[in-house]
């Protein structure tokens, strides 16, 4: 991961933190982890940002104090808001992952937020590679993040940093509306 920087002071491109992330950071040996690679990926001139979608499931059935928290966690990062266009790339997202013959879809949250990183270009940080599916999401990297569950037993935690393959989905998207074109086109004149 390495974008050329600017000359001013604006990224050239961002990492978008999933919502497992944010949940991690309560996890003192976790959160001292994952501000370092944050802390080393500002320093290589990306910015950090997050789908506002991500604020509902940090605060969705928390106690009070944990929604101040969350709200305050998050404040001064950048945040990309949900419009018609992000819902309907979303949309198409899932068509295109049952298309591929994906058994399990992600949630429509992850798709609100794989639809995010897509038209944003950013770069997707997780501990839950599952929810933004091969080969729709590249992986740049794979940090190992460790801690100590209180019984003692140390745990290993795979993080992802992904990025969409947005030549692929393009074509995926573009083929998925010829097709249709090319049955409507034999409709039409049968």
């Amino acid at each position: 991961m390495n974008p050329s920087n600017k000359k001013n002071n604006s990224p050239q491109r961002y990492i978008l933190i999933d919502t497992t992330i944010f949940q991690h950071l309560g996890n003192k040996e976790l959160a001292s982890q994952i501000i370092f690679l944050l802390r080393d990926a500002l320093k290589k001139g990306y910015g950090v940002s997050m789908s506002i979608y991500s604020l509902l499931e940090l605060i969705d059935t928390s106690t009070i104090e944990n929604e101040i928290n969350a709200i305050n966690a998050t404040n001064g990062i950048k945040r990309f808001q949900i419009n018609q266009t992000v819902l309907i790339t979303a949309g198409h997202l899932g068509c295109l992952y049952k298309d591929d013959g994906l058994d399990k879809q992600p949630e429509k949250g992850d798709k609100v937020i794989a639809a995010t990183s897509l038209l944003n270009n950013t770069v997707i940080f997780t501990t839950n590679g599952r929810d933004f599916p091969r080969p729709f999401f590249k992986t740049i990297t794979k940090p190992m993040l460790k801690y100590t569950k209180q019984d003692g037993r140390e745990v290993c935690l795979i993080s992802y940093f992904l990025e969409p393959d947005i030549e692929l989905i393009s074509t995926k998207h573009q083929e998925r509306i010829d097709e249709h074109n090319n049955k409507n086109i034999k409709k039409d004149s049968g």
